[in-house]
């Protein structure tokens, strides 16, 4: 426990000891997975900006500990991000710092001075951490370095960054390898016992591998943020309607429309990040750094242009101003009101005038639409900056101290892409006040709808894993539940999606309010519905009290008046509530306009079933699976399982609720009512053939 007793003590300056306990459980539960002999291929899976680099330190340490004699870790599809992620590795393994010789880094090695560095560091003891370049050329090297070193012995971890970037074979339809990809293979090839581990908050495309693909997965490790995290949940669901603010469609910036002026709204934007940024500096010392992003187009000319106005906009403000508060624009007026009305501390106003001058004459605008510009970027130049880009303001580069989001640029359908580019994620949860995010209402609408499909898969999959089955057979047998119009990830990485609608299926409130008046009203509700002293209806050997009601009484004495806190993985209720409405009384198998509603519960006490609670996601396991034998229309002595409940494989197209009488295992709730609802046929969106 050496490596990770230093790690944790510096990480200690930062993390609190329950943050630093999950990284650690976290890495071993990973290197659990470690095989005796071959490979062992896994996911670690995070959530955008929450800290993914500081896990893979802290497995970086762990597998040390554990007899690892060799980190290989694909930090950056460019030069820069390499040099960044080694640099936070070698800080916090603190080598070239330390004098027990226990570490050595060795950077993009090649040819015959590489095999020596190896080959003598192993000879003298050392774990070797290996940066590598994730390009073609690099990582081939490498292989051939390795290849000459005598390896037969010595186990191996791989870490691969933004995984589902450039490591996958984007010439999978072609029935070749894309270059990276086959780089990769040759070097997996040359180590005889390793484990990959691939790290990526958007997994997507590997869920929906070929089995016999390389990289798909053999296990899953679920990551959880540390405290005050703030992502796409936060922004886009519980805080939307003081942090979200729609731009006019008129404002969305097309590739091959000439700009003359800045668009109202990205004025309104930037008066509220000076207002912003003029109350924080004041509110909170321990801003060093405020900045604001413009995300407009991928064309580089088009950016320039944005460059030069939001330039002159801000010049323009500054002469107009001059000392005079009577003279501070309306516009910044109005938005220093907003973030007040949000929760932001008010000053007085001739403080607020000496601050929206000072914001005025520190800002710097960065043009970022090369890799050298991104590499000029110098945070330390001031406090106050605003960038100005597109593709380079995507993956892996983080914003300092970022309040303001402005993204004008037409939605992307490809949902990896788009949760990787709205950057809004990792923003302090102190700055929320301050924060606002400026989207046209066709990408907030995709964007909430991918906070569902990011907590459902992370539900859902965890389930699966859970019950001891392979992710490798997940995609086909559950899948992805997308958002209207979206899908997953680029085609070229995978051989076939097919593409449903998302309406139907079963949807579970994994996530019931655990608020008191809550609860007490639900409870209500399930007792006056009269299912906990109905009749029981057997479904193999397992029988449930059952009650079969008029849908337009259930939906309008039970469903509407049901009781949530706002976000469940997967369950948006208003939507749900809308099918539920419209299915109900004219479905095509429903003439009577009645429908089943079945209790979930431990069947010889008629007591609570106990269930898993994770924070982020709810319940685990919420349905109860099929006997081990079950065979369709053969029900007297097996148990089909829940999702089958009441006879569901009977009729694909038929509608059925069940309440779930659940006991929560890890919080201080000693029994609550949940729903499951059954919309139809399951339309979903799975990998394979």
């Amino acid at each position: 426990m050496l490596e990770q007793t230093i790690v944790d003590e510096l990480f200690s300056k930062n993390l609190g000891e329950l943050e630093r306990n999950r990284l650690w459980k976290s890495a071993q539960n990973i290197l659990s997975h470690r095989p005796v002999e071959g490979s062992s291929t896994g996911l670690a899976l995070g959530y955008v900006q929450s800290g993914k680099t500081t896990q893979m330190i802290a497995l970086t340490a762990a597998a040390h500990d554990a007899g690892y004699r060799i980190v290989i870790a694909l930090l950056g599809s460019t030069n820069l991000l390499l040099d960044q992620n080694s640099n936070r590795f070698e800080e916090n393994l603190q080598i070239g710092t330390r004098d027990d010789f226990r570490w050595v880094s060795i950077k993009n090695p090649s040819g015959r001075s590489g095999i020596t560095k190896i080959s003598e560091n192993l000879d003298k003891g050392r774990t070797i951490l290996v940066p590598v370049l994730k390009h073609k050329g690099r990582i081939t090297q490498l292989a051939e370095v390795l290849a000459a070193c005598s390896l037969s012995n010595i186990p191996a971890l791989i870490l691969d960054d933004e995984a589902d970037q450039a490591s996958l074979n984007a010439a999978v339809n072609e029935e070749t390898e894309s270059k990276v990809y086959e780089a990769i293979g040759k070097l997996r090839d040359t180590l005889r016992q390793h484990l990959y581990v691939q790290f990526t908050a958007t997994p997507y495309a590997q869920l929906l591998l070929e089995p016999n693909d390389r990289l798909s997965l053999e296990f899953v490790e679920f990551l959880t943020p540390g405290r005050g995290y703030v992502g796409g949940r936060e922004f886009f669901i519980d805080n939307a309607d003081t942090v979200i603010r729609s731009i006019p469609v008129m404002d969305e910036q097309s590739a091959n429309t000439k700009l003359i002026d800045l668009p109202t709204s990205l004025k309104i934007a930037t008066a509220n990040f000076i207002a912003g940024s003029a109350l924080l500096l004041v509110n909170d010392l321990s801003a060093k750094t405020i900045s604001m992003l413009v995300h407009s187009t991928h064309k580089n000319k088009v950016q320039s242009v944005y460059h030069y106005l939001i330039k002159n906009l801000l010049r323009n403000w500054r002469e107009v101003i001059n000392g005079d508060y009577s003279k501070i624009p309306e516009l910044i007026q109005i938005e220093r009101s907003r973030l007040v009305s949000n929760g932001a501390k008010d000053i007085s106003d001739d403080l607020f005038l000496e601050k929206v001058e000072y914001v005025l004459k520190e800002a710097i605008l960065w043009l970022v639409n090369s890799a050298s510009d991104v590499k000029k970027i110098n945070w330390l130049e001031g406090p106050i900056h605003i960038l100005v880009g597109g593709n380079k303001l995507d993956r892996g580069f983080t914003v300092e101290g970022l309040t303001v989001t402005y993204m004008n640029r037409p939605t992307s359908d490809q949902i990896d892409t788009l949760e990787q580019r709205a950057r809004a994620f990792g923003y302090r949860n102190d700055l929320l006040p301050y924060c606002q995010f400026f989207a046209t209402l066709a990408t907030v609408r995709m964007l909430r709808g991918i906070v569902h499909t990011e907590y459902d898969l992370r539900g859902r999959l965890d389930d699966w894993i859970t019950l001891g089955k392979s992710p490798k057979d997940w995609s086909r047998d559950i899948g992805l539940l997308l958002p209207l119009g979206g899908k997953p990830t680029r085609s070229s990485v995978i051989k076939a999606i097919t593409t449903f609608n998302n309406g139907g299926g079963w949807h579970q409130l994994r996530m019931p309010s655990l608020k008191i008046d809550h609860m007490k009203k639900n409870n209500e509700l399930v007792a006056d519905l009269g299912i906990l002293t109905a009749d029981r209806e057997y479904f193999g050997r397992i029988s449930h009290r059952t009650i079969e009601i008029a849908s337009s009484i259930f939906f309008d004495n039970f469903l509407k008046q049901w009781q949530w806190d706002g976000f469940s993985p997967g369950w948006e209720h208003e939507h749900i509530l809308q099918l539920f409405e419209s299915l109900g009384p004219r479905h095509v198998n429903n003439k009577n306009g009645t429908i089943k509603v079945t209790l979930m519960q431990y069947e010889n006490e008629d007591s609570p079933r106990e269930r898993e609670w994770r924070s982020d996601t709810g319940f685990v396991n919420l349905f109860q699976g099929m006997d081990a034998g079950f065979e369709r229309g053969v029900t007297l002595d097996k148990y089909p399982g829940d999702r089958m409940v009441p006879k569901i494989d009977e009729n694909l197209n038929s509608l059925a609720v069940q309440i779930h009488r659940i006991a929560p295992k890890g919080i201080e709730v000693d029994e609550i009512f949940t729903l499951a609802i059954y919309l139809g046929d399951a339309k979903i969106v799975r990998g394979g053939n």
